[in-house]
Order: structure tokens, then sequence, then C-alpha cells
């Protein structure tokens, strides 16, 4: 617009429109005004909740429909943030739900009526980094369901450790033992050894120890 353009004779004035440009690192965007014959405006601030010691970031994209605050010559303003309408429809309709849902279909909504968060949707990989100790607390039970589970480092498990489908150990290199046990072991069950058994202490017997040979 130019200077001797006037928006409003009043002062600050509320418009609508919709982005045309956008500025990522300056997080300032231009409009179209829907009103105005869709003269653009110049460059605005796109407001943010937090900027000084949290820092948020979020941009409208193109074609997004804004509502914006400009100043008398609208020269000058703020896009205060965009509107849903009847084109673009909100992803939903509960006071108690908070969510967002991001263009490839992810999305993260909590509700505070259940009390449950809930991550879904086009989501190709979760990082969570740190440096510091990460802990994961549940009254009642965490459940990991996926084909693979891999962890990388040391498994400390503090308390009773339960498998359902066998399990597989193996030797760094093809040397030294897969698996060591400090502590007594008691099995209920058939023990079948493919290889040779080495005991360094007694070993006693209550049954026949071979189909041949008996103590």
């Amino acid at each position: 617009m130019s200077a001797n353009e006037t928006i409003s004779e009043a002062g600050p004035t509320l418009k609508f429109g919709t982005v045309s440009n956008i500025d990522e690192k300056a997080v300032k965007a231009r409009v179209r005004l829907d009103d105005f014959d869709n003269m653009r405006t110049g460059w605005l601030h796109v407001l943010q909740p937090n900027t000084l010691r949290d820092k948020d970031y979020c941009m409208p994209d193109i074609g997004e429909h804004v509502a914006v605050l400009l100043d008398a010559h609208g020269e000058d303003g703020l896009i205060l943030g965009a509107i849903y309408s009847s084109a673009d429809k909100p992803p939903g309709g509960n006071v108690n739900k908070r969510l967002v849902r991001f263009a490839d279909d992810a999305v993260i909504e909590y509700d505070r009526s259940a009390h449950r968060l809930t991550v879904t949707g086009g989501i190709q990989e979760v990082l969570i980094e740190t440096g510091a100790t990460i802990t994961l607390r549940a009254a009642t039970k965490v459940v990991i369901d996926a084909p693979d589970t891999e962890v990388t480092g040391n498994l400390l498990v503090q308390k009773t450790l339960t498998y359902m489908q066998g399990m597989t150990g193996y030797s760094s290199g093809g040397y030294g033992a897969s698996a060591v046990f400090n502590g007594s072991i008691q099995i209920s069950g058939n023990l079948d050894v493919g290889g040779n058994a080495h005991v360094k202490g007694n070993a006693t017997v209550d049954g026949s120890n071979s189909n041949h040979h008996s103590h």
C-alpha cells in the first residue's frame, strides 16, 4: 500500500486475508486483503506466544486464512493468527480436547476428560534425546507393542524377568559365554545341552542320569 492510502482513519483495525508470502527466518508474512481488491500488506510480524526465555515458532502456510491488526495506513501491523472457515474446517469439535494435526496426518492430541495423550498418524520417527536421565513411570503397566525392540546398551532388570517365546544369546566374536548368571538357577522342566557340560563343583542327580546308567 502507498503512504497516502488509509485502511481506517480511527486507528488500528482488524482485517482478514490470506497469506501470500512468508519469511521463515524473520518470522514475517505478507497478507492479501479480501476486502481491498486483494491488495497486499507489507511484511507483518507473525504473533508468537513466547519469544524471550521460552521461544515458540509457528508459521502460517501460503494461502492460509488469517486475521491481521493493521495501523491506519496499512503499513504496519501483526498477524494475530489463522482462522477456520467453511472451506477449512477444524480437525475436532470437543472442548475437552487440544490437538494439532499436521499436513502429513500426524496428530498430537490431549483429552483432558479422559486424561489421555495420543500421538498418531503419519509419524515416521520419534526422537527423544537428552544428556540426562529419562524416567518412564507408570502406576500399572508399560506396554511396548512392536515387532522388534532393540536396546543398544546394558539392560538392568531389578525384579523378575519373564519370557514366553524363548531366549537367544550370542557371544561376542564367538568367544566366552553368551550369558552369565550370578546366583542360583532353578529350572522347572527339561534341560537339553547341545554341547559339553562342565561342572566345577559337585553334581547331584536324584534320578537316573541317562537311559543306561544310574547311581
